[in-house]
């Protein structure tokens, strides 16, 4: 190209560059017309400046190891996954060993790769199943190997006809005393064991839940420690038939897989018998009764998890989808103006600051979730179970509730980012497709919904003296349904005692209805099974996730002042935690409108101001957007987000990726030999040139 050619082009790139904005500039911008430090911010909701700084360093030390690097996570094939998803997990696993890491270290090492491997559940389940259920000779014999990874083991429960109703199980361990042995069998089909994590091509040992017989009676489902694969070859042991499961929405750096056994012979003292036994004549000792609560306390935990990692999870998607939709432009409101930022749009701003909020509720009672589980194990070991019944039905509603929420607010923030979105390069479609999963394991919603429903109804039915906590307000629900609000302008909507009485009120009102239709099915008698129990599940689902709700925005604002009380924070940022615990309020009231004016707690025009204040709230906290996702404390690393970089350099971020593409290895590309040579070359497919010129 000769300099006038040059020339004209640079000229006419001038047109372009009048309207052009260095995304960068934007992303400095944003956080210059933030009114609080998000410095400071991230480092409450982090637990200090050295967890922070904690992160940092283990982010350096994942990214000198040659499995730490991210980059190319997004073009790997089924295969590549699977095995680079085992060497992180094991190479996490070598570098708190060599590093005398802490656990905690460990788990933030593995949540800054959010790169799941085959060791999730050797990790999660085996060891502490051996822990909690073996007896002293059973950990002294696997607790050393599984320790050392010299076997990796996984939990084998969930079959193909049967999830959450776990007495349904149909593998069996028929007791043999002739032989002192279990038979491990797979009778039907439905039996075939489906799910578990690392079972597909990596463990060698299982904890297996299956149907104990002895003396031809069922005692139901007890756990089995098993040996599946050979120590040599890795190839299944004689009887049992292993494998993969095949891709899935997410995770298939997992190797799920299903499992079943014709006839194999484990001994007796594979049963895990630290409470239940089954001595060596087939007589079958029972659990003594506390452990019944023991399991429970095991449940509570595991779900008290997930509702920590629902906030996260959002956190990072609301991160990703504010920080680009400050970026992006779109659109010229008027002739010589720039294009509008993308989170400038009256929708976009609707929709996702409310998810912020969402996010910052979450985090906040995740924390104060571990912390409640932490209280009740401390009295738990002192013999105290008294918080358990709680404790079970907050976690099973707020598990079911925490989860909906990050899954479709994770769906929503993909949708905010337009195309670039759906590139897995965005990193929201992989972050979907690992969390959804979140909504179906560990019980699903439906059903968790209906554990904490059981609890509010049976607490509701107690009587006053017996409701305390997080059900107080249980009490007078009689009175808390019939109130009516007394807020006199759109302003009211952010004083907490109007969002508190609200919700207070659509609670009760729903368990009254709830207890009302459930006496109605069962014949004027509250029955919480069978088809009273089942034809009422529409009301109890909804006054279960009313009640979580409540509870959600209560820990969320009780949270806030406790920090402002103790001067934990300065005041510009109590003044955006308290405009989002605001903003909190009014996104759930709005959700629960219907009940309110059904019920005439509200009036139809005090419900228009729920939606003004929301808009007015929205609007104050957009200079603080950017600053707010910065709060979170996510670095790049974590979020392996070509449109959430921190410096606003999308676009080269995204060009870079796509360069990286194995399929533009080449540049004919992989399809040309094969298939695209022969079709658009005449003499390839042997014929006569071409009679027109495409």
């Amino acid at each position: 190209m000769d300099s006038r050619q040059r020339n004209l082009v640079a000229q006419a790139s001038k047109i372009i560059l009048q309207g052009y904005t260095d995304p960068k500039d934007d992303a400095r911008d944003e956080r210059s017309k933030a009114t609080f430090n998000s410095d400071e911010l991230a480092a409450f909701m982090n637990g200090g400046v050295d967890r922070l700084e904690q992160k940092e360093r283990l982010t350096k030390l994942l990214l000198s190891q040659p499995w730490g690097d991210k980059s190319n996570r997004y073009f790997l094939s089924r295969d590549q996954e699977y095995v680079q998803g085992l060497q992180a997990a094991v190479g996490i696993w070598d570098l708190m060993r060599k590093n005398n890491l802490s656990l905690d270290e460990g788990m933030d090492m593995r949540n800054l790769m959010f790169f799941p491997g085959g060791l999730e559940l050797h990790i999660g389940m085996f060891i502490p199943s051996i822990l909690s259920q073996g007896t002293s000779e059973q950990q002294s014999k696997w607790l050393p190997l599984s320790n050392t990874l010299r076997i990796v083991g996984t939990y084998a429960q969930t079959e193909l006809g049967h999830g959450t109703f776990i007495r349904g199980l149909e593998t069996l361990a028929v007791y043999d005393p002739s032989t002192q042995s279990f038979i491990v069998h797979s009778p039907t089909p439905t039996a075939t064991k489906w799910w578990p994590g690392g079972l597909g091509k990596t463990a060698t040992h299982v904890i297996l839940m299956a149907r104990l017989i002895t003396n031809g009676k069922d005692y139901g489902p007890h756990g089995f420690v098993m040996q599946i694969r050979d120590m040599e070859t890795h190839r299944p042991l004689p009887g049992i038939e292993v494998g993969d499961i095949g891709p899935k929405l997410g995770f298939n750096s997992v190797d799920n897989g299903w499992m079943r056994f014709d006839h194999v012979r484990i001994p007796r003292d594979a049963m895990l018998m630290r409470f239940s036994k089954v001595t060596e004549e087939g007589k079958y000792i029972p659990p003594p009764p506390e452990n019944q609560k023991a399991s429970y306390a095991t449940m509570v935990f595991v779900r008290a998890t997930i509702v920590r990692d629902a906030g996260d999870f959002l956190g990072r998607a609301v991160t990703i989808s504010t920080r680009y939709t400050a970026i992006r432009r779109q659109t010229i409101p008027s002739k010589g103006e720039k294009e509008l930022q993308v989170l400038d749009y009256d929708n976009v701003q609707q929709t996702l600051l409310p998810l912020i909020a969402k996010s910052y509720a979450m985090k906040v009672m995740g924390m104060k979730m571990m912390e409640m589980y932490e209280n009740f194990d401390g009295a738990r070991d002192r013999g105290d179970f008294s918080a358990l019944p709680e404790l079970h039905a907050l976690s099973s509603g707020l598990k079911s509730l925490c989860t909906e929420l990050a899954a479709g607010g994770i769906e929503t923030c993909r949708r905010l980012c337009g195309g670039h979105g759906y590139s897995v390069l965005s990193g929201l479609p992989t972050l979907f497709a690992s969390y959804v999963q979140n909504v179906t394991w560990e019980g699903d919603n439906n059903v968790m919904y209906l554990q904490a429903a059981r609890y509010l109804l049976k607490t509701l039915a107690s009587g006053a003296n017996n409701v305390s906590g997080s059900t107080a307000y249980l009490a007078r629900a009689s009175v808390e349904a019939s109130t009516r609000s007394t807020v006199s302008s759109p302003q009211d909507w952010s004083l907490p005692q109007h969002g508190l009485a609200a919700l207070r009120h659509a609670t009760a009102k729903l368990a009254l209805v709830a207890a009302e239709a459930l006496r109605d099915a069962g014949g004027g008698q509250l029955v919480f099974e069978g088809a009273p129990w089942n034809n009422t599940n529409v009301d109890l689902i909804r006054v279960a996730r009313s009640h979580c709700c409540l509870f959600l925005h209560q820990t969320f604002l009780q949270a806030v002042e406790d920090a402002a009380s103790q001067g934990e924070l300065s005041s510009s940022v109590i003044s955006v935690l308290r405009k989002l615990t605001d903003l909190h309020a009014v996104t759930l009231l709005e959700e629960e409108a219907a009940t309110l004016l059904e019920s005439g707690h509200i009036t139809g025009t005090q419900a228009s101001w729920l939606r003004v204040q929301k808009r007015a709230l929205v609007r104050a906290l957009r200079p603080d957007a950017v600053a707010l996702v910065d709060g979170f404390g996510y670095n790049d690393y974590i979020l392996n987000s070509a449109i959430g970089r921190k410096d606003g350099d999308v676009y080269t971020a995204l060009l870079s990726a796509a360069r990286s593409s194995p399929l533009n290895a080449t540049q004919e590309g992989p399809a040309w030999k094969p298939v695209l040579e022969p079709l658009l070359n005449p003499k390839m497919r042997g014929g006569q040139a071409a009679k027109s010129k495409l």
